[in-house]
Formats: C-alpha cells, structure tokens, sequence
C-alpha cells in the first residue's frame, strides 16, 4: 500500500501512526497527532468562514492544516462529522437556571435554542449540513451528540414539572422539545429568520395553554364567521395545561364523572 502523503508530495508519516495502534504510538507522537488533529478543526472552522459548508473541502483543509487527506479520512468519515465537530466548541450551552415557573423556564429554554441555531456561522451551514447528515447516516450520530446536552437538559425540567403536577401526567415531554425545536431550526435555518421574543412567547404559550398563534394586526383580514375555527391568538383548551379543562386521553369524561 502506497505511504501516504502531504499536499506538497511529502511523505506524511502521521498517517501512517494513525493507523498504528495505541499501545504502539510513543508520546511524541501522540502529542503530534493531537497538535494535528486541532490543526485540522482549526482549518475547518476558518475554511467555513472564508468559501462556506459548499465549497469546503478535504482538499482545502489538508492544505491549509499541513496534513495529508488520508490523515482527515482516518479521523472523519464525512465532511459534515468533520464540521460538526469543529463546531461543536463553539455550541453555546449555558446551564438553564430554573426558576421554579414553568412558563418562564420553558421560554429561556426556547430562547437559548434559538441562539444555538442561529449562532455564526452555525446558521448558515445548518440547511447543507443536515442535508449531508440526512444522505449520510454517519454523521446523523455526531449531529446527535451536538445538540443531546441542551435536549435533555430541557427534558429533565420538564419532566420534573410533569412528576410535580405542573403538567399532566401523561405529557409527552420529549415531543414537547421537538416541537418547539423544530420551529426554531425551521425559521433560523430555512427561512433565515431567527424568531423573536414575540415568536417564543407564541410557541411556548401553545405548547403549555394551548393558545393558537396570532397574526400581526396588520396582516387580519378579515373577522372569522360563526362556526369557523377558533380565532387566533384565543385562548384554546390545551392537553398540556394542568389547569384547562380538556386534558388529553378522557379527562373530560372523568370531570363529567
């Protein structure tokens, strides 16, 4: 098998200490590996500033980190590994610090989401790189682990309301995470838009009062007629309040009872 090499046609012996095994690479190279390896996430996260996630590529990042291809290869198999592992320093994940409101809590909650998605220059690669995740389920893990921390952490503080009676008791609180998450990557991603506080006040009043999001007052038409949908931005009955008076799966039958 062909030695590996630099860009300039050098032999890279990193490389081939790569593929050495553990108990078999000397602390000298150990340290050369580790100094390469922040070489390359260096070189990445400066590469996806200067030509984007498109135009990004092993090729440019060997060059730029004084490595060989193969060297990248052997520590990620895709680009979209590769950057999300550049990135993922840069996630910010402050600790939600919970106040005891439900309402309150769940709206941080939602508002550092939104920093996360549409922090530079996360927001401008996230629609390429979750589709190369999508084409490539090796990087669907590494994506996985990038936003896990936030994603549970939300999850315990709701599951915590759940088992103090805050919410009912059969709240899904995962799928309460998803919703709202999947707003925000939408509108950061995909439409470039960020939400707003007025955004994050909607979502989460939906999710926990079932109140319907309402239109600007500029963009109402028209009045609903009677027997259409309840009006928007009304206060609806909601599965996840603890107080309303429809909760999912019969409530209304045992109040009845």
């Amino acid at each position: 098998m062909a030695t590996p090499r630099h860009q300039n046609g050098r032999q890279d012996p990193l490389a081939t200490e790569c593929a050495a095994p553990p108990n078999r690479i000397a602390p000298r190279s150990r340290r050369r590996r580790r100094e390469s390896h922040e070489a390359v996430l260096r070189a990445t996260k400066a590469l996806l500033s200067e030509v984007g996630y498109q135009r990004l590529s092993f090729e440019g990042i060997a060059r730029r980190a004084g490595v060989s291809k193969a060297t990248i290869y052997r520590w990620w198999p895709n680009k979209a590994a590769l950057v999300i592992e550049a990135l993922s320093g840069d996630v910010p994940l402050p600790p939600i610090q919970e106040t005891g409101d439900l309402e309150a809590d769940l709206r941080t909650a939602v508002r550092l989401t939104v920093e996360l998605v549409s922090a530079m220059p996360t927001c401008l690669i996230l629609p390429a790189l979750l589709a190369d995740v999508i084409e490539d389920p090796t990087g669907t893990g590494a994506f996985a682990e990038l936003i896990e921390p936030r994603r549970a952490s939300v999850v315990e503080l709701l599951e915590r309301a759940r088992l103090e009676g805050r919410l009912p008791p059969d709240t899904d609180t995962s799928l309460m995470v998803d919703i709202y998450s999947g707003t925000v990557v939408y509108l950061a991603a995909v439409s470039r838009e960020p939400p707003g506080e007025a955004v994050i006040d909607q979502v989460v009043s939906l999710l926990l009062h079932g109140r319907l999001p309402a239109l600007k007052p500029s963009h109402v038409k028209e009045e609903a007629e009677p027997g259409d949908l309840p009006k928007a931005g009304a206060a609806a009955p909601s599965p996840l309040a603890p107080h309303a008076s429809l909760v999912a799966h019969g409530t209304e039958e045992r109040d009845a009872r």
